[in-house]
């Protein structure tokens, strides 16, 4: 913590109620409990931004046993801090070579060097055939010039591919001095990528795509079970990479059991994670609050973003909708107050289903959703004839197999309880039938996402 947080006379840490600490708590194995650790920013003579463990503390409310009592523990009167490797994924670190020098380097002329670009023209002829024979070392008056030259993994490769929706498969990280003169800047990175059967550097890349590379290929080589912290990843990257990137991270959470902390001001980033992944820092006056189990959307709303789409919620009658309403309005929620709308559509469930819900399908309206009576719940989790295609207790189609393609007008009516006439084009009276399969997969699939019961048959037993 000291390396990134510490005081200087431009930035003084106020300590004048007392030292600076934290408080963090983790399972003890040993111990079969939860644990609390204390650690304060001690001042000593070992440094006055060393950071070292204390006894638990009164006054932050924790639990004092006594000594002896701490199972497992080196020391007699705390718990032992957790043992875990840091991985910091911090962004304003991960400044290409070519940037560095071209944007924040105090270039002087000579005579057969008048601008940066005739320094990089020169010094990239090394570059270019270290990358090309793929050699680990260079040196320049004595001095080596290489740190590291690393071909990245096939799957790291893939991995870029899927998050940027490109083809890459080669990308290289060199770490060098070589756009420098003397020791002036710091060793940082040249990326060379081959993608789509073009080849270039980061000098041409977007930031974006030089950023993503560098972290995904930090993340791919954590060893399992790290603690990764990473800032903001978001910065110039398209929403939907960033929604890929995410995907990327929970499964190299299940695959590896990370436990990742991140910095965001990204929905995309943190949609539909759930209430216990989502800490809300608010400022109250001079101190600033962690609100916790808070939904994504609760969370944006309080950070000031404003929904211009507001969901729609259509029901079957006027008591339902009432009864939705009053649940809203009584939910403490100021998000779900102002962009939830219920409506009811009158002629009864089927005329939703064949025309509304239909309808909606067909344009993938993701901010229409409809709730239904009980009584039309159809209990696809019970189906014998759907089992083999449900996920979540709900049917998608990912999971019926194009041999069962024919049957999906019935899987449908299993599904709806009615059957659905789709809008197909034709020749000679002849439908579509690749057309047809489309719209009865995406209808599966917006069935899944879209369409719920109320938790009563119907409103009047409520």
């Amino acid at each position: 913590m000291s390396e990134y947080w510490f005081s200087t006379n431009v930035d003084q840490i106020d300590e004048v109620d007392g030292k600076q600490c934290l408080i963090y708590s983790y399972y003890n194995v040993k111990a079969s409990r939860n644990v609390e650790v204390l650690k304060g920013r001690s001042g000593t003579k070992k440094g006055l931004d060393y950071w070292e463990p204390y006894a638990p503390q009164k006054q932050y409310e924790m639990e004092r046993l006594p000594k002896n009592k701490y199972i497992g523990s080196s020391s007699t009167d705390r718990w032992d801090g957790i043992e875990k490797n840091v991985v910091f994924c911090d962004c304003k670190e991960y400044v290409s070579a070519f940037d560095l020098f071209f944007y924040h380097y105090n270039f002087k002329k000579i005579s057969t060097q008048r601008s940066k670009q005739d320094f990089i023209r020169l010094r990239s002829k090394p570059v270019a055939d270290i990358l090309k024979n793929n050699t680990s070392s260079y040196t320049r008056y004595k001095k080596e010039m290489v740190i590291d030259n690393v071909k990245v993994d096939d799957k790291v490769c893939e991995i870029i591919s899927e998050i940027m929706d490109e083809s890459y498969t080669d990308i290289q990280i060199l770490t060098h001095k070589l756009y420098s003169k003397g020791d002036d800047i710091k060793a940082s990175k040249t990326i060379w990528m081959k993608k789509s059967g073009k080849e270039y550097s980061e000098a041409f890349a977007g930031t974006g795509e030089a950023r993503i590379i560098l972290l995904v290929n930090d993340i791919v080589n954590a060893q399992s079970n790290s603690l990764i912290l990473i800032d903001e990843p978001e910065i110039s990257l398209h929403p939907s990479a960033i929604y890929k990137f995410k995907e990327f991270l929970l499964q190299e959470c299940l695959n590896k059991k990370h436990q990742i902390i991140i910095t965001t001001h990204s929905t995309q980033l943190i949609k539909d994670f759930p209430r216990e992944a989502v800490k809300l820092l608010v400022k109250n006056g001079e101190k600033v609050d962690v609100i916790e189990n808070i939904d994504y959307q609760d969370a944006f709303f309080e950070l000031g973003d404003v929904y211009h789409s507001r969901k729609m919620i259509y029901v079957e009658d006027r008591l339902a909708k009432y009864i939705l309403e009053f649940v809203i309005t009584h939910s403490g929620s100021e998000n779900l107050k102002q962009n939830l709308v219920v409506r009811y559509i009158p002629g009864g469930a089927n005329q939703i289903i064949c025309n509304n819900i239909l309808n909606s399908s067909y344009l993938d309206s993701d901010n229409h959703y409809f709730w239904l009576d009980g009584d039309q719940n159809t209990n696809v989790s019970e189906s014998n004839n759907l089992m083999n295609y449900l996920e979540n207790g709900v049917v998608i189609s990912d999971k019926i197999p194009e041999s069962d393609n024919k049957n999906l007008d019935d899987i449908i009516k299993l599904i709806t309880g009615c059957p659905i006439k789709f809008n197909v084009s034709g020749n000679k009276g002849q439908k579509n039938n690749i057309e047809l399969i489309a719209k009865q997969r995406s209808f599966i699939d917006y069935w899944a996402k879209y369409v719920s019961y109320l938790p009563f048959p119907t409103p009047e037993f409520f």
